[in-house]
C-alpha cells in the first residue's frame, strides 16, 4: 500500500510537473504573442498617427490652396463683370456710326427750298438725338482738327504741307475727313485725319 501510494505520488508529480511545463510554454507563447501584439499595434498606432498628421497637413494645404482658387475666381468674375458692363454698348454703337455719318453728310448739303429745308431739319434732329444718346452712354468723339496727331486715336491717310508755319506745326490734325469715337478708354474707331508735314 506504501508502495502504490508512492507511485501514484511520483504520476502526480510528474503530471503537476508536466503541467507547470505546459503553463510555463503557453505562458512564454502567450507572453511572446501579447509582445509581438503590442509591439505590431504601437507600429500600427504610431504608423496610424504618422499617416494621420500627414493627411491633417495635406488637408490643410488644400484647403487655403482651394480658398486662395475660389477668391481668385471671384476676382476674375468681377473684373470681367465689371468690364462687360463697362463696354456693353460697344457693339451697338459701332453699328450706329456709319448711320450718323450719313446724316452729317446729308446736314452738309445746302437746303434751297422750303420743304429741303424742313427736311434738313428732321435730319439735324435725328442727329443730334443720336448724338445726345452716345454721349450719354460714355462714347465721345475724337480727332479736332489743330490736335496733336495721336496714333493710338487717330489714322493719318493724308499729309497736308504747311503753307502758314505760324498757324500751322509739324504733326497736328490739319482736317479731319472722318469722326473717331471712343467708348471710355477703348477706341471704337480712330479718325481718319490729315497731318500737316513739312
Amino acid at each position: 500500500m506504501v508502495e502504490k501510494k508512492k507511485s501514484q505520488a511520483e504520476k502526480n508529480n510528474q503530471s503537476a510537473t508536466e503541467e507547470e511545463i505546459e503553463k510555463a510554454v503557453k505562458g512564454s507563447k502567450h507572453d511572446s504573442n501579447a509582445a509581438d501584439e503590442k509591439n505590431s499595434a504601437s507600429a500600427t498606432a504610431s504608423s496610424s498617427a504618422v499617416s494621420d498628421a500627414e493627411p491633417a497637413v495635406d488637408y490643410e494645404d488644400k484647403f487655403y490652396r482651394a480658398e486662395a482658387e475660389m477668391q481668385n475666381m471671384q476676382q476674375r468674375f468681377n473684373k470681367e463683370r465689371a468690364n462687360i458692363l463697362k463696354y456693353e454698348g460697344q457693339d451697338l454703337a459701332k453699328s450706329i456710326l456709319p448711320a450718323l455719318d450719313n446724316l452729317e453728310r446729308a446736314l452738309s448739303v445746302s437746303a434751297d427750298d422750303p420743304a429741303s429745308k424742313k427736311i434738313q431739319d428732321g435730319v439735324e434732329l435725328t442727329y443730334k438725338s443720336l448724338s445726345n444718346a452716345l454721349t450719354d452712354n460714355g462714347i465721345v468723339k475724337i480727332g479736332r482738327a489743330g490736335d496733336q496727331f495721336d496714333p493710338n486715336l487717330h489714322n493719318a491717310i493724308q499729309k497736308t504741307p504747311i503753307d502758314d508755319p505760324e498757324k500751322q506745326k509739324e504733326g497736328t490734325i490739319a482736317v479731319v475727313l472722318q469722326k473717331g469715337y471712343q467708348l471710355h478708354d477703348r477706341v471704337l474707331r480712330p479718325a481718319m485725319v490729315s497731318v500737316y508735314t513739312k
